[in-house]
């Protein structure tokens, strides 16, 4: 096996082998204040509040998504997908950052490149809707369970406003997470590091910008209503072409304290009915 060009489990019939990605992408963001005590609460450490605590949601379309390694180019049918990531102060006083709260993918096996390969924090969504039409783009989450965990519309300009603009901020440029992977013996982490991921996009049309009406969806698995925006959400358009790295390990972390639980819904025992 080439130790250069690691495959992932089952070692046996590897699902795929590490590469990084790039995929033409119809994206929209939605950007809204949110209080510093929250994006305090939801940030590992090294990772500070920012300035203005942001929380930005972001829907997009993956068209032809390619991952690139030593072993050549693996391909997948397009899907949709959408997260939240909190703007956050860089690492060691670097520039402003990302931090990947929730991503989601929906389908079966479109997400787990990223979540294992990148650390990025992927659940599979039942449904991710991003539906333009005309000068409004209405857009929607829905967990594997089937709730409602977030739904709005944006209402764009007629024409962009700036030529060559992308449809995400330029602190998404910086994205960050927690990888973290338990270990096999039930306790603790096998690893658990705070990672930096490269993005970049390149306007394929020029983004459209607007305002958004957005609502979180209440939920106990992915409790996005903590994010409750303190002032009016903005929104951005357009087509690009991302492409994400590898990334780098920055810390040995600690990840902050879980807020939601784990999205299993046990059913009750059936009744036993005694002769």
């Amino acid at each position: 096996m080439n130790a250069a060009a690691p495959v992932a489990m089952p070692v046996f019939a590897p699902l795929f082998t590490p590469g990084t990605e790039r995929v033409e992408v119809r994206w929209l963001t939605v950007e809204a204040p949110i209080e510093a005590e929250v994006a305090a609460r939801c940030l590992p450490a090294g990772l500070g509040v920012p300035a203005a605590p942001t929380v930005a949601l972001w829907i997009a379309e993956f068209i032809g998504a390619e991952f690139s390694s030593p072993s050549g180019v693996e391909r997948r049918p397009n899907y949709l997908q959408g997260g939240v990531s909190l703007r956050c102060a860089g690492y060691g006083g670097g520039a402003d950052g990302a931090y990947a709260v929730e991503t989601f993918v929906e389908g079966l096996n479109h997400g787990i490149l990223g979540r294992e390969l990148f650390g990025l924090p992927k659940k599979q969504a039942s449904a991710v809707r991003l539906d333009e039409d005309g000068d409004g783009v209405a857009f929607a989450i829905f967990s594997a369970l089937g709730e409602e965990l977030v739904a709005g519309e944006a209402a764009l300009a007629p024409a962009p406003q700036a030529p060559g603009a992308v449809p995400a901020p330029g602190w998404f440029e910086r994205h960050c997470t927690v990888k973290a992977i338990p270990s096999a013996e039930g306790t603790g982490y096998d690893l658990c590091k705070l990672v930096e991921i490269p993005w970049s996009l390149a306007a394929l049309t020029p983004a459209r910008t607007g305002t958004a009406d957005f609502a979180w969806g209440a939920s106990e698995a992915d409790p996005l209503h903590v994010f409750a925006p303190t002032g009016p959400a903005t929104a951005a358009y357009g087509r690009a072409v991302l492409d994400i790295g590898y990334g780098r390990y920055l810390a040995d972390v600690d990840p902050p304290a879980p807020i939601g639980r784990p999205n299993w819904n046990p059913v009750p025992p059936r009744a036993r009915h005694l002769p």
